[in-house]
């Protein structure tokens, strides 16, 4: 099994670290990263508006008023068909 020389390792490990913080702090990448990152806050808040106005669309589709206790959906629920209903053939 091959060893590892410590000496190199250690050096290649501190010019890639070297390397890593000029990109890091370059000025067109921390000018991106901000842009980024309002883009981000911005879609974060579309989004929840969004949630909000699902929200609130979908409780004015009800067709009847809540009841009290657990969750209602507006119509009654009916069991699953388990083959399709046809029209009678005239």
């Amino acid at each position: 099994m091959a060893r590892i020389n410590i000496n190199e390792f250690s050096g290649q490990a501190g010019g890639v670290a070297y390397r890593v913080n000029q990109v890091r702090t370059d000025p067109a990448v921390v000018k991106a990263a901000q842009d980024a990152w309002s883009d981000v806050r911005d879609a974060s808040r579309s989004c929840s508006v969004l949630a909000r106005e699902t929200n609130a669309a979908w409780q004015r589709s009800r067709t009847t008023p809540p009841q009290s206790g657990a969750y209602h959906a507006g119509r009654p629920v009916t069991p699953a068909q388990d083959r399709p209903a046809y029209p009678a053939a005239s």
